[in-house]
C-alpha cells in the first residue's frame, strides 16, 4: 500500500513538472514561432500604418486650410458627422485633387494619340474630382434607406415598452433589441448608446443630426416631449401607424420589383429558347437540304 502511494505521489509530481515547469523551459515549436513572427509583422505593419496617417492628418491639419474655403470645410465636415466619420474634410479633398490629377494626366495622353479622344477624356477630370464626394452622399442615401426599413421594427419595440409604462429608460430599450439589430440601424443604436451617457436628449439631438429623415426627426421630438413630462402616447400611436404603413409600403414596393425582375428573367429565357429552336430547325433544314443534294 506504502509502495503504492509512493508510485502515486511521484506520478503526480512528474505531472505537476510536465504541465507547469515544462512548458516554460521547452522550446517553441516551428508553427507556434511562424504565428509570433506573422503577430509582430502584422502589429509592425498597423504601427507603420498608424503612424503615416498620423503625420498625414499632422500636414494636413496644418496646411490644409490652402485646399479649401471655411465655407467647403464645413459643407464636407456636416456629411462626414452623418457618417460618423473620422476623417478630416481636407482628406476627402486631398483626395479629389489626386484623382483630377490623374484624370489630367490619363487627358494628356489621349491628346497626344488622338485629340478628339481628348476633348472626351476632359469630362473624365471633372467626373474623378467629383468622386469621392459623390460616393459619401451615396454611402448616406444607404444608410438612410437602410435605417429607414430597419427603424419599424424598433419603433414598434420602444411603442409597446412606453405603453406599458412611462418609467422605462431608452437606453435600457437599445440594449435590449441591439442583439437583434442588423446592418446600418444596428451601428446607429450603438451610436446612439454611448452618446446616451451624456443624456437621452443629446443623444436623441445627435441622431436627428446624423439620419435627418422624416420618422427619425418624428421619433426624436416624440421623446424629447416626453423627456419633459409630458404624455404623448396618442402621437406615438400615430407615428407607428404612420411607420407601419410605410413599412407595408416598402414591402409592396420591393414585391413589385422583384416580380418585376421575376418577368424580365422569364422574358430572356423565352427569348433564349426561341433562339435554341430557331437554330436547331435551321440546322435541321440544312441537313435535310444535304441528304437530296
Amino acid at each position: 500500500m506504502i509502495a503504492l502511494a509512493s508510485i502515486i505521489a511521484v506520478v503526480s509530481v512528474l505531472y505537476l513538472i510536465k504541465t507547469l515547469l515544462y512548458p516554460i523551459y521547452k522550446s517553441a515549436g516551428s508553427s507556434q514561432k511562424k504565428r509570433s513572427r506573422q503577430y509582430i509583422n502584422a502589429r509592425k505593419k498597423e504601427q507603420q500604418r498608424q503612424i503615416k496617417a498620423k503625420t498625414k492628418r499632422d500636414f494636413l491639419q496644418k496646411y490644409g486650410h490652402f485646399m479649401l474655403t471655411d465655407v467647403a470645410r464645413a459643407k464636407i465636415g456636416a456629411i462626414l458627422k452623418r457618417l460618423d466619420m473620422d476623417v478630416l474634410p481636407e482628406e476627402i479633398r486631398l483626395q479629389q485633387l489626386t484623382w483630377a490629377f490623374a484624370a489630367i494626366a490619363l487627358t494628356v495622353l489621349a491628346f497626344a494619340a488622338n485629340p478628339l479622344l481628348g476633348f472626351i477624356s476632359i469630362l473624365l477630370v471633372v467626373l474623378a474630382y467629383l468622386w469621392p464626394m459623390d460616393k459619401l452622399v451615396q454611402k448616406i442615401d444607404l444608410k438612410e434607406k437602410s435605417v429607414a426599413l430597419s427603424f419599424p421594427a424598433f419603433y414598434s419595440m420602444v411603442y409597446y415598452q412606453y405603453s406599458k409604462t412611462i418609467h422605462i429608460y431608452l437606453s435600457d430599450i437599445i440594449k435590449d433589441y441591439l442583439p437583434s439589430a442588423e446592418g446600418e440601424l444596428a451601428q446607429e443604436l450603438g451610436i446612439m448608446l454611448d452618446n446616451l451617457e451624456y443624456g437621452e436628449e443629446y443623444a436623441l439631438k445627435q441622431l436627428k443630426k446624423r439620419i435627418p429623415i422624416h420618422y427619425i426627426i418624428k421619433f426624436c421630438d416624440i421623446m424629447e416631449t416626453r423627456l419633459r413630462g409630458y404624455d404623448n402616447t396618442a402621437q406615438m400611436f400615430y407615428l407607428k401607424n404612420e411607420i407601419d404603413a410605410y413599412r407595408l409600403e416598402s414591402l409592396e414596393k420591393e414585391l413589385a420589383k422583384r416580380q418585376a425582375a421575376n418577368n424580365k428573367l422569364q422574358f430572356i429565357l423565352i427569348i433564349v429558347l426561341g433562339i435554341y429552336i430557331l437554330t436547331y430547325f435551321l440546322f435541321t433544314v440544312l441537313s435535310a437540304l444535304k441528304m437530296f443534294q
